[in-house]
């Protein structure tokens, strides 16, 4: 690592850097380092703060890496042209590096919380101390000089992460009276991933107890965002356990989940395979179409992932037919998923889930183990995944114009290409000669979706 220049010292006592993190330190990125000394060189004074500090402790390597600074933002726009302010308000720069951005925030203390999402004001500040008395957990109110090796822990942060506990800074009502979403982020920050659950310290439950109502003013995009984060974690079952049982769940989901049983054990299920949105789908495979509708809708989700997941929860309840005509279709239309809906489904009837508004009582689980071995012993389509026979190729056999009995025609040849993995057009036309296509509906006819 590249010589780092000494910035402005803090105004509290530090404690000299572990190996452990000394060892992390020695390792920063190069874009980094320069953006630290350029920060030093102009008379600032610049710490890595947040969660940085608190991975490095845990011994797992930060996703991004925060700078506080004693310089206010129009200085730092100064020193740095190319920055872009991301958070005018409370003071956020982001510094372009080889490789991506860095927030850099000036310290500040907050004025008075009034609404329980935001501080009227904003004062910069010269002081880490005072920035650091603002922070939400012990955990993540620690800051680390780069240049000296110096970590300053004034909150015993390191002492909570050695016990694995999630306490407040100062007192835990004023923290969530300040912000409610800081609810959501004590469940996130006690997954430790491989280090398993945390548990939260006493006095901070009980605040969250009385004060889960604080979730109500607080915007769902940014209930969104850290839901989000919770279910993407490695023990995301524990967590959501956690909530439903403490009334938490019930402040942004449709219904009461604290007796919701079933399901909440199912999401204890071995889901390292599965993504946030098909996990949240699972969880929701309980409520009707209508539920997960309003629940997507409260919570602002994108049309994309609104999409993922009323798609996902459409295909609860149905399974394929085990011919490997149906399994080739079934695949084809679920790609990478099908094999995670199949485990799924089997999920959820180990758990005695019971599917909203669906039968799922109509197939066992060793139908569904069956259909995921055949999946998984099917050889790959040999057959180009578009249509061999295309609106033009159709309209010249059959003599049928544009419109949506051709449309349909033709996925019906599709869905056969695929079931049967046809490579040329000749047995396409072979098939066709054998299809009642002219008399009869063509609502009717096959199409490639599922559930059918």
């Amino acid at each position: 690592m590249n010589k780092i220049i000494q910035g402005r010292k803090a105004d509290l006592d530090g404690l000299d850097c572990s190996k452990h993190i000394i060892d992390f330190l020695d390792d920063l990125p190069s874009d980094l380092v320069v953006i630290l000394n350029t920060i030093c060189e102009n008379g600032g004074g610049a710490w890595i703060v947040g969660g940085a500090v608190r991975d490095w402790m845990i011994g797992h390597k930060p996703n991004d890496i925060d700078i506080a600074v004693d310089l206010t933002p129009d200085e730092m726009l100064e020193i740095f042209p190319d920055a872009i302010l991301t958070g005018e308000e409370f003071g956020t720069v982001s510094l372009r590096g080889s490789d991506g951005l860095y927030q850099a925030t000036t310290l500040r203390t907050d004025g008075e919380y009034t609404d329980g999402r935001r501080p009227e004001s904003v004062t910069w500040g010269m002081s880490l101390r005072g920035d650091l008395e603002r922070r939400d957990f012990t955990i993540n109110a620690m800051a680390v000089d780069v240049a000296r090796k110096v970590l300053y822990d004034p909150h015993d942060g390191r002492t909570d992460i050695s016990r694995g506990i999630i306490r407040a800074v100062g007192n835990a009502h004023q923290r969530l009276s300040e912000d409610g979403l800081r609810i959501m982020r004590a469940y996130r920050f006690a997954d430790r991933r491989g280090s398993g659950v945390w548990e939260i310290e006493h006095s901070l439950k009980q605040s969250i107890s009385q004060q889960k109502h604080m979730l109500d003013n607080v915007s769902r995009e940014r209930i969104w965002i850290e839901w989000q984060k919770i279910l993407g974690g490695q023990n995301s079952g524990k967590i959501i356990e956690k909530m439903a049982l403490e009334g938490i769940l019930d402040r942004f989901l449709v219904g009461e989940w604290s007796n919701k049983y079933l399901i909440i054990d199912a999401m204890k299920a071995n889901l390292d395979g599965f993504d946030k949105l098909e996990k949240f789908a699972l969880l929701l495979s309980i409520c009707s179409e209508k539920e997960v509708e309003i629940i997507c809708s409260n919570l602002k989700l994108s049309k994309r992932d609104r999409e993922t997941i009323q798609s996902i929860h459409m295909m609860f309840g149905a399974i394929p037919e085990k011919s490997k005509q149906s399994m080739r279709k079934y695949r084809f239309i679920l790609g990478e998923f099908a094999e995670k809906n199949l485990t799924l489904g089997i999920i959820i009837l180990k758990n005695n889930v019971k599917i909203n508004n669906k039968k799922s009582d109509h197939y066992s689980i060793d139908e569904l183990e069956e259909r995921l071995e055949i999946l998984l012993e099917l050889e790959e389509l040999k057959t180009n995944v578009q249509p061999l026979a295309d609106g033009n190729w159709i309209m010249n056999q059959t003599g049928l114009t544009k419109g949506i009995r051709l449309g349909r025609l033709k996925s019906w040849l599709h869905t056969i290409q695929i079931e049967r993995d046809i490579t040329n057009i000749s047995q396409i036309e072979r098939i066709l000669s054998t299809l009642s296509w002219e008399n009869s509906d063509f609502n009717n006819w096959p199409q490639l979706k599922f559930p059918p």
